[in-house]
């Protein structure tokens, strides 16, 4: 971690954002949950089309226009966007963040709307500090060249923003980048972006552990509440194999839950 700074009080505007597929969503279910956990209200908006967040955590605005109307009126892709700065400007007000999972190859568009509306200032003035979580897979030389191209675009538009580097250990850690790959190479000028930020480490769940749950729609706070015999019945899986499932994903939530009470002030757990 990099020199200790305030923590980030809720409410907030919470990001995910990345070019490539590397973890967002899940990122963003996790801390749709921590925030329910702490008893945080929150709005959630996703600008993807797999829809994969409103898939688990239910109530999710989605803010990608029809495509078959961008292609008579390519204004729709930022004017679509427009009910996240009203939902924003009432957040102070309500007490309630705001949760945006957006979608691989949606960063340009969604910094310039993000440029086009002043949503920099507007969220200074409101009082509304913003926290950016930008996932990459440390092995996947893609995945890290294009944190890098995430990083320094939405600190192009939201230069006081607190961005969060999220490596996803899903896949492998850092430690295993082979000496002299271009997976280093991109790597290394990812660490020179992302100088003095924030990062942190999202532990990786085995696909067998997580992929039940995350197919039948149940985020991680559904999943650690179930009754194994009850998960056993509708996931298709043995009482013996839930309960394992369970001690990984409750490893994963207090690993992620640590780390964050670092950035974010957490009444409740992680610290």
């Amino acid at each position: 971690m990099p020199k200790k700074r305030p923590l980030i009080t809720v409410p907030a505007i919470f990001k995910f954002v990345a070019q490539k597929s590397s973890g967002k969503t899940h990122c963003a279910t996790f801390v749709a949950d921590m925030l329910v956990v702490n008893g945080f209200a929150f709005k959630a908006f996703q600008v993807d089309n797999q829809k994969r967040l409103g898939h688990l955590i239910g109530d999710v605005v989605d803010l990608r226009p029809d495509p078959d109307l961008v292609i008579e009126d390519p204004t729709l892709l930022m004017r679509a966007l427009t009910p996240l700065h009203e939902a924003t400007r009432m957040a102070a007000e309500t007490r309630t963040s705001m949760l945006v999972d957006t979608g691989a190859g949606e960063v340009e568009n969604f910094a310039n709307f993000l440029r086009d509306v002043g949503y920099a200032a507007d969220a200074s003035a409101w009082n509304l500090p913003i926290v950016v979580f930008a996932p990459f897979h440390p092995q996947d030389s893609e995945s890290t060249a294009q944190a890098a191209f995430t990083i320094d675009r939405i600190l192009g538009v939201l230069p006081d923003a607190r961005i969060v580097l999220v490596e996803n250990r899903y896949g492998g850690s850092v430690e295993r980048i082979v000496a002299g790959s271009l997976a280093e190479e991109n790597y290394q000028k990812l660490l020179k972006v992302a100088k003095g930020l924030d990062s942190i480490v999202m532990p990786a769940i085995a696909t067998e552990y997580w992929a039940p749950f995350e197919g039948a729609g149940i985020r991680f706070l559904k999943a650690l509440a179930m009754d194994p015999v009850e998960a056993s019945q509708l996931l298709g899986r043995s009482v013996a194999e839930i309960k394992i499932a369970k001690s990984a994903i409750a490893r994963f939530w207090r690993s992620m839950h640590e780390q964050l009470s670092q950035i974010i002030d957490l009444p409740k757990g992680g610290k």
